[in-house]
């Protein structure tokens, strides 16, 4: 595990070392690449078990990885060509017995080299505002639908700054629960989180209330100067219809605006919550996972979105 608390070779908030400290318990390690004493590449990486297995996968709550690389300067041609001995020899540094199951972030466009050291890969998608500039144009561009329930929202519901775990962890049990699934989060880990996100001043989060008191829905947002995720959240099913989430949404992009350059809804496999967020008008960003797995793993994974659904929680 390095030492170091807080870094700036990293692509986002999810690779700083204070972050996978939180969600791992120290216990993680990294991958660097070095030109002399000079870093220029950084892939931090979490074993443990999946089916008896070893694997190297993310930790919880954790969306994307690395690789990081410094940025290269020069014709695009030769960049290409040192991009790739660059990732040859991060690739050839990974355990080569284990196995592997990464989401990496959007940075890492050129995905070849992977696919060429015997890797899968496949695309994955999220939703993000990419200019924050003006919030009033971002408004306009909602799906009509979308600021009508904002509004209607705002009429009936204030938004409140928290700091109870216990609220996100309630809101989000219900909002499992209506998919008839476990929370895959415990309230341990997300305590945990949120202490070290507080520490750096990197999170945000808000409920949506109502005049009695009551919480319809809680969104929780983690930044840096560069990018505010949509982590985490949800909404009592007994108000659903309130439009609570639309409007945490919209203060979370409000509030994105001051402190990042970009908001991004993160992806969802869920096709209800992946039609929310493209009602905001965002632009569609991939990121792609990779995989190496054994024969065992690799059927397990063939089988996950079957099994997922039954059992409530991720394989």
């Amino acid at each position: 595990m390095p030492n170091n608390d807080t870094i700036s070779e990293v692509n986002s908030i999810f690779e700083q070392p204070w972050w996978w400290n939180a969600v791992t318990n120290q216990n993680w390690d990294v991958i660097e690449v070095k030109n002399g004493n000079e870093l220029i590449a950084r892939l931090p990486y979490y074993i443990t078990k999946r089916l008896g297995q070893n694997i190297i996968t993310l930790p919880p709550l954790t969306q994307t990885t690395g690789p990081w690389i410094k940025p290269l300067i020069g014709k695009p041609v030769n960049n290409l060509a040192r991009r790739k001995e660059i990732l040859d020899e991060l690739i050839e540094k990974i355990p080569k017995k284990m196995n592997i199951d990464l989401y990496l972030n959007s940075e890492n466009f050129y995905i070849l080299p992977f696919r060429w050291h015997g890797f899968k890969y496949e695309p994955t998608f999220s939703y993000r505002i990419k200019t924050l500039n003006d919030v009033n144009i971002i408004f306009s561009c909602f799906r009509d639908k979308t600021r009508n329930e904002i509004r209607k929202a705002e009429k009936l519901l204030s938004i409140t700054e928290s700091s109870s775990i216990d609220i996100l962890c309630d809101i989000q049990d219900k909002t499992f629960k209506r998919q008839d699934r476990i929370n895959p989060y415990p309230k341990d880990l997300v305590s945990k989180l949120d202490e070290s996100c507080c520490t750096h001043n990197a999170r945000k989060f808000l409920t949506a209330i109502d005049a009695k008191g009551v919480v319809h829905a809680a969104a929780y947002f983690v930044y840096d100067t560069n990018v505010c995720y949509y982590l985490m959240g949800g909404a009592d099913p007994e108000f659903r219809s309130s439009g609570a989430q639309s409007l945490l949404l919209w203060e979370g992009i409000k509030f994105a605006a001051t402190v990042s350059k970009q908001f991004d809804f993160e992806g969802s496999n869920v096709e209800d919550i992946e039609r929310a967020f493209r009602s905001f008008s965002a632009d569609f960003v991939i990121n792609y996972r990779i995989t190496r797995l054994n024969p065992l793993l690799s059927f397990a994974d063939y089988l996950k979105p079957k099994i997922k659904h039954i059992i409530g929680y991720k394989i």
